[in-house]
C-alpha cells in the first residue's frame, strides 16, 4: 500500500500561532473582531497527503484522457468528475478541461502529479458543483494549466478564469503550480478560496487570486504578475464577506491594479509581501494645488507654499521631488499685496471616500470597465489590520489604504508610494512596527492619527502627518466654512515610539487637535513661510516626550496652555541643512540634540527637563539662543492658526537674547 500522508504539523503549529492573539472588537469597521487561523481554516485544507491506492486515477495524453473510476466520464478532451474523491491527475492534454459535476454535499480532492492541461477557449479546470474542491500539488512536482486568447460561456455559466469554480475551492500541496490566463484571471472562486501552502506562478491579463466570499491565505510561495488586482475578494451582496486573510506566506507581485484588495475587511498577521502596482511610485498620479488661492487653516486647507527661490537642499534624505509635470504645493505664488505672514495654506490629500466610487468600488472583473484603476498596495473598505510581517512596497497610489479604520500592530515596512503611504478615512493607529517611508505625497493620513509605538521614518513631498476630515476643499472658505476652525473628531495623538518627518510641507498637519505626551518625534520641514513643523486648527499640548521641529517661521506654531511640560519657540538665523539643533540646561547639559536634514529658520524644542522659570540654552548650527522661561511656553509664532487667536501665543512680547557664536 503507498500512502502519500503528509500533514505539515510544523507549518501548521506555525501558522497557528502566528495570529493567535486575542483582540477587542473593531466597533464600526465591519471586522467584528480579529480572526485566528483556526478561524480560517480546516484541517482539512492544511492537508495535502492522499491515499494513492484509493485514488482514481487519470491519465493525460495529448487530445484523450483514460480512467477506470465510474465517477469519471470523459467525451474526447474533456473529462467530467461526478462523485466524491480522490483523483490522481498525471500527464499533458493539448487543448481540453477537468471538470467537477458533483453533488452539492461533495468533497473532491484533485492531486496534480505533473500534469499540463490547456484549454484555448475555456477553463482548463471548472467545478460547476461541489461543497468544496481541493486541489493539492504532489510533492515536488511541477503543474501547469494555461488559457487561451478567449473565454466562451458555458451552461450559461460565464467562465473567465483559468481555474474557475462556483463551489469553495482550497489549494494546497507540495509542489508548483504554474497558471497562465492570457485572457482573464488565474483563479476564481463564486465562493471563498483558501490557500494553504504550495508554490504558485500566476500570469494573469486580470486578476490573479480571486474569491468572492473570501481570500484566505496560511501559507505558500507566490509569484503573482496580473493586469488587474493580484488577489482579490469583492462582495457587493453580503457585509460580511469579501474579506482577504494573511496569516503567512511569501508574496511577489507586480499588478497594473491593487496588490491585494478587500471590499471589506483585511488582516494580516504575518507575510513577506514585495508589491508593485501601478508601475511604480514614479507613476503617481500628478498633484496639483486645489483652487487658489488656499486657505489659511491646517491639513484641509492647508496653506499654499510662495515660489520665493527657496529650494530643498539636495541629498537622498531630502523630501522626493514631485513627478515630472507636477505642480507642486508651492506651485503658486501669493499675491503681491499679501502680507508674507498671511501666505496662504497647503492643502491635504484628498480622502479616498469619495475616489471609491469611481475607482474602489468599480468590478474589476469587468474588463470592459473605463473607471480609473485603483493602483494601491493593501486596500480594504471597512477595515486594514497589520499585526505583522515584512513589506516591501512600490505603488503608483497609496501603500496601506482602508475607508474605514487602518490599524498597525508590527511588522516591517520599506515604502515608496505616489500618494499616501498610510491612508485611512477614518482612525489610522500605529501601535509598533519599524516603518521607512522613503517617497510618498503624505505620509500618515487619516481623520484620526494615532502613534503609540513603533519607529517611523518619513520622507515626503508634502505633509508628514495629516489629519483631515472630509473631502479636500482648498481656498478661502472653499467648503462654506472657517478655514481656521478645528473640525470635530479630527486629531493626532502620539503617546509613544519614534517618529522622524522629513517633509516638503508640514511636519504634523492637524485640522483639530495635537497632542504629545510621549515618544521622540523629529520633524524637518521646507524652509519657506508657507510650512511649519507644527500646524493646527483646535489646540496643542504637550506633557511628556520629546520634540524638535525645524522649519520656517512666518506660520510656525507652538503647543498651547494645556501643556505641561516646557516648549520653547524661537525665529532664528537661517541655517544650513545639517545643522545641529540642541537645548542645553543652566548646568550644560544637553537635553536633546538633532541634526536636521533641510534649511531652516525656526525651531520649537519639548522635552523633558524643561521647567518653569527655568534658562537653557538653543544652539542652532553655530548660533546660540538664551531663553529663560516665564512659565512652561517660549514664544507665540506667525501667522499660523495660533497667531490668529490659538493658544500658542505665550509670552508674545518676551525679549530673546542671542548670544551668536562667531563662526
Amino acid at each position: 500500500m503507498k500512502k502519500h500522508c503528509v500533514l505539515p504539523l510544523l507549518m501548521a503549529a506555525a501558522v497557528l500561532a502566528s495570529g493567535c492573539q486575542a483582540a477587542e472588537a473593531a466597533d464600526t469597521t465591519g471586522q467584528t473582531a480579529l480572526v485566528t487561523p483556526s478561524d480560517m481554516f480546516t484541517d482539512r485544507d492544511l492537508e495535502v497527503g492522499y491515499d494513492e491506492t484509493t485514488a482514481a486515477a487519470i491519465t493525460l495524453s495529448g487530445s484523450a484522457a483514460s480512467c477506470d473510476s465510474d465517477a469519471v466520464t470523459i467525451d474526447g478532451s474533456t473529462i467530467t468528475i461526478t462523485d466524491e474523491g480522490t483523483y490522481l491527475l498525471s500527464g499533458t492534454l493539448d487543448d481540453g478541461m477537468v471538470i467537477v459535476d458533483a453533488e452539492d454535499t461533495d468533497k473532491i480532492q484533485l492531486v496534480l502529479n505533473g500534469t499540463s492541461i490547456h484549454c484555448a477557449d475555456c477553463a482548463a479546470l471548472y467545478v460547476r458543483q461541489a461543497d468544496k474542491v481541493f486541489v493539492t500539488t504532489a510533492t515536488d512536482t511541477q503543474n501547469t494549466l494555461s488559457g487561451g486568447d478567449t473565454f466562451t460561456p458555458l451552461n450559461d455559466n460565464n467562465i473567465d478564469g483559468v481555474i474557475f469554480s462556483k463551489s469553495d475551492l482550497t489549494l494546497n500541496g507540495l509542489g508548483t503550480l504554474t497558471i497562465d490566463s492570457p485572457a482573464g484571471h488565474g483563479v476564481v472562486t463564486k465562493d471563498d478560496l483558501a490557500v494553504t501552502s504550495g508554490t504558485y506562478a500566476i500570469t494573469a491579463a486580470e486578476q490573479g487570486l480571486s474569491g468572492k466570499d473570501s481570500v484566505r491565505i496560511a501559507d505558500g510561495t507566490f509569484t503573482l504578475t496580473t493586469g488587474k488586482d493580484a488577489i482579490q475578494s469583492d462582495n457587493t451582496e453580503d457585509t460580511d464577506k469579501g474579506f482577504v486573510y494573511l496569516a503567512g506566506g511569501t508574496f511577489t507581485i507586480t499588478a497594473e491594479g491593487d496588490g491585494l484588495s478587500a471590499s471589506s475587511w483585511m488582516q494580516v498577521d504575518d507575510a513577506t509581501c514585495t508589491i508593485t502596482t501601478g508601475g511604480g511610485s514614479a507613476n503617481g498620479e500628478t498633484h496639483v494645488s486645489d483652487t487658489a488661492p488656499g486657505g489659511m487653516g491646517g491639513g484641509k486647507g492647508g496653506r499654499m507654499p510662495q515660489m520665493d527661490g527657496t529650494t530643498t537642499p539636495d541629498g537622498s534624505t531630502q523630501p522626493p521631488e514631485p513627478p515630472t509635470g507636477e505642480t507642486p504645493p508651492d506651485g503658486m505664488e501669493p499675491p503681491a499685496d499679501m502680507p508674507q505672514d498671511a501666505a496662504p495654506s497647503d492643502s491635504a490629500a484628498v480622502s479616498d471616500t469619495a475616489a471609491a466610487t469611481t475607482t474602489d468600488t468599480a468590478d474589476s472583473t469587468d474588463a470592459s470597465t473605463t473607471d480609473t484603476v485603483s493602483t494601491k498596495g493593501l486596500k480594504a473598505g471597512t477595515a486594514l489590520t497589520i499585526l505583522g510581517g515584512n513589506f516591501t512596497l512600490d505603488c503608483a497610489d497609496d501603500a496601506f489604504h482602508s475607508n474605514g479604520d487602518l490599524t498597525v500592530s508590527g511588522g516591517t515596512a520599506n515604502i515608496q508610494t505616489g500618494d499616501d503611504a498610510f491612508h485611512a478615512d477614518n482612525a489610522l493607529t500605529i501601535a509598533d512596527g519599524a516603518i521607512d517611508i522613503s517617497t510618498c505625497y503624505e505620509g500618515l493620513e487619516g481623520l484620526t492619527v494615532t502613534v503609540s509605538g513603533g519607529d517611523i521614518n518619513v520622507v515626503v513631498s508634502d505633509d508628514g502627518v495629516n489629519a483631515a476630515g472630509g473631502a479636500d476643499q482648498s481656498g478661502f472658505g472653499g467648503n462654506g466654512q472657517d478655514q481656521f476652525a478645528a473640525e470635530s473628531g479630527v486629531s493626532i495623538t502620539i503617546t509613544g515610539g519614534s517618529l522622524t518627518v522629513n517633509a516638503g510641507g508640514d511636519g504634523l498637519d492637524s485640522n483639530g487637535d495635537l497632542t504629545i505626551s510621549g515618544g521622540t518625534v523629529y520633524v524637518s520641514t521646507k524652509d519657506g513661510n508657507a510650512y511649519s513643523a507644527l500646524d493646527y486648527n483646535g489646540n496643542a499640548s504637550i506633557t511628556g516626550g520629546t520634540l524638535i521641529g525645524a522649519g520656517s517661521s512666518g506660520m510656525a506654531q507652538n503647543f498651547g496652555e494645556n501643556s505641561t511640560q516646557g516648549a520653547i519657540l524661537l525665529t532664528v538665523d537661517a541655517q544650513a541643512a545639517g545643522s545641529t539643533v540642541s537645548i542645553s540646561d543652566s548646568a550644560g547639559n544637553v537635553l536633546v540634540s538633532w541634526d536636521a536634514p533641510q534649511a531652516f529658520s525656526s525651531v520649537v524644542i519639548s522635552c523633558p527637563g524643561l521647567e518653569a522659570d527655568g534658562t537653557y540654552t538653543v544652539t542652532t548650527g553655530t548660533s546660540s539662543t538664551e531663553v529663560t522661561l516665564d512659565g512652561l511656553l517660549y514664544g507665540s509664532g506667525g501667522m499660523g492658526h495660533g497667531g490668529m487667536g490659538g493658544g500658542n501665543r505665550a509670552n508674545r512680547g518676551e525679549t530673546v537674547q542671542n548670544a551668536a557664536a562667531s563662526a
